[in-house]
């Protein structure tokens, strides 16, 4: 990676090429890469001084999509139930493939807005271990098996979780409504 060029070291390389020095001849002088003697006897003919390019640094100005942004967030105010693909989808039918911007911007738009909610995490119960017999059962149930014979049957089991012990193991033929 490129380091910065102090500005002692930017003067001295415009005035030796002020003397008409060659830019490799320079590069070698001040131990400089070519690259960057050129780039920034480049950037002194273009801007008329060294001056370092600090408009290059920090965070952009966000790039407006105007209309498709203001018509992406309209939907999702008027639908809050549809999501970033399917708007994606309306404004692909209307606007066309190069002008929609993508779902994941849509994503970012409607994050921005305020417009989504994040996600509910399901609640977890944490049961624990069983401390005695018969504190926790653990009930198994199998649906719509098929006997030996043919015939349709429901199983289901009752186990106490602390002992293992089967507490119950029942076959009984599927309920029909």
């Amino acid at each position: 990676m490129g380091r910065a060029i102090e500005m002692g070291q930017r003067e001295q390389l415009m005035a030796l090429k002020q003397k008409g020095l060659s830019l490799a001849t320079i590069a070698q002088q001040l131990d400089l890469p070519f690259a960057t003697v050129r780039n920034l006897s480049a950037r002194y003919r273009r801007q008329g001084h060294l001056q370092v390019g600090y408009a290059n640094c920090g965070p952009k100005q966000r790039r407006s999509e105007g209309l498709l942004e203001r018509a992406s967030l309209w939907l999702k105010r008027h639908h809050p139930t549809w999501g970033a693909p399917l708007i994606h989808q309306q404004l692909l039918q209307r606007y066309g493939p190069q002008r929609t911007p993508s779902v994941r911007t849509l994503q970012r738009w409607f994050r921005q807005q305020h417009l989504t909610k994040p996600r509910q995490q399901p609640v977890q119960v944490h049961i624990g271990q069983a401390k005695a017999v018969h504190n926790i059962w653990q009930v198994d149930a199998k649906e719509n098996l098929t006997l030996v014979d043919g015939q349709p049957a429901c199983y289901l089991t009752i186990t106490d979780e602390h002992s293992g012990a089967g507490l119950e193991a029942l076959v009984f033929p599927p309920q029909t409504h």
